[in-house]
């Protein structure tokens, strides 16, 4: 197996669990990471956390010790805040090192690389290349790269569900405020079917495509919006409510609010169906909503976009509903129609017997390394 040094700015949801599930596959895992970031038990990996700014001094400073370990991949995670000067002096070296593989994932990639661009020019210096998702990939088409042998993958940000060891992130949980949120729940969805859609908009528009849709659902199914509108400006929040007055859905929605997160999984173990089809969500929310969809057990409709994020996971029809993202409002038409929301199986009960599921996105990252470090002697 290989010695790997992963290179991520945050110890979060996507990067620990892949260093955790790379080690499990018995690679040899050092972690090098900002500074004050912590980890529960780094479980036999080697945990660096180093950098201060991201800066190229430090990025020299730290060079000599690191690749003392004499590491065969470089495996790069780039999250929204790109390439900085760090990554940049470590991608060098590992390019100019003739045993060594530069892998770059990239978590976030929404638009085409501009030419020139630093993280462009580091997608086409690295052996191996990762997105999110088959759109994002295809996306990388017609790039000219230096090696013809460049591997390309798709690596999803990882699903935690088996309780990594990860630090708890503070959270919601006032018992006061768990106590109203409790009751406000209990009174307005007492005995009451309620679909959940996340909300994530900053203001009400009557021509919203989120709010034409909400409208829609609310005609046969109440509707709890998955968050909060007390950042709204005033006027929209009245104009919201008067649309939905002047619709004959007065009575079809409410806020989650904040909650707790005991009242989350409640929230969710409770609902006909947590609904994602039409938002537009990056591959990392997409996978905290599996997460938190798998673990509740919750019946899941998505769009063949976001179907993408994890495709090995989702059966149409089977274990969760996918529509058709070029054809969303017809599809919500015979959606809605249905009597049962509740899939024929449940991926969590599958999971439940096989753990290895997951692990189809590592299986071929591990194809990927192994080929590039043949090619290498």
């Amino acid at each position: 197996m290989a010695k790997i040094i992963l290179v991520t700015e945050k110890v979060n949801s996507t990067s620990w669990p892949l260093a955790l599930s790379l080690k499990a596959q018995q690679h040899e895992v050092i972690f090098l990471t900002s500074f004050g970031e912590e980890a529960a038990d780094t479980n036999g990996i080697r945990f660096m956390a180093y950098f201060k700014k991201w800066s190229f001094l430090e990025a020299l400073r730290i060079l000599p010790m690191i690749f003392s370990y004499e590491p065969q991949v470089l495996h790069i995670i780039l999250d929204q805040g790109g390439l900085t000067p760090a990554h940049a002096v470590l991608a060098s070296y590992a390019k100019s090192h003739p045993l060594m593989v530069l892998t770059t994932s990239l978590l976030q990639f929404e638009r085409r690389l501009r030419t020139g661009s630093p993280t462009r020019l580091l997608l086409q210096e690295s052996d191996i290349v990762t997105c999110p998702s088959v759109d994002s990939l295809a996306k990388l088409r017609g790039m000219s790269v230096r090696s013809k042998k460049q591997g390309r993958g798709i690596l999803p940000p990882a699903l935690d569900l088996y309780e990594s060891t990860m630090l708890e992130q503070p959270h919601y949980e006032e018992a006061e405020s768990e106590i109203v949120a409790s009751e406000n729940l209990s009174q307005q969805l007492k005995d009451e079917p309620y679909f959940v859609i996340p909300c994530f908009e900053k203001n009400f528009s009557a021509e919203s495509l989120f709010f034409r849709r909400l409208a829609r659902i609310a005609e046969t199914h109440f509707v709890v919006l998955w968050g909060s509108n007390q950042d709204w400006p005033l006027r929209s929040r009245k104009q919201f409510e008067t649309w939905m007055e002047s619709q004959g859905l007065a009575d079809r929605w409410m806020f989650s609010g904040a909650l707790p997160r005991s009242l989350e999984r409640e929230l969710l173990q409770n609902t006909q169906c947590l609904i994602l089809a039409g938002i537009k969500l990056s591959p990392q929310a997409i996978s905290q909503f599996y997460l938190k969809a798998i673990q509740s057990n919750t019946p899941l409709a998505l769009d063949s976009k976001q179907a993408s994020v994890h495709a090995h996971l989702w059966q149409k029809n089977i274990n969760c509903w996918i529509l058709n993202h070029e054809s969303l409002d017809r599809e919500f038409s015979t959606f809605l129609t249905k009597e049962n929301f509740r899939p024929p199986e449940s991926l969590k009960a599958k999971l439940s017997e096989d753990r290895h599921l997951t692990d189809t996105p590592l299986n071929e990252l591990n194809r990927l390394y192994t080929r590039a470090l043949s090619q290498l002697k």
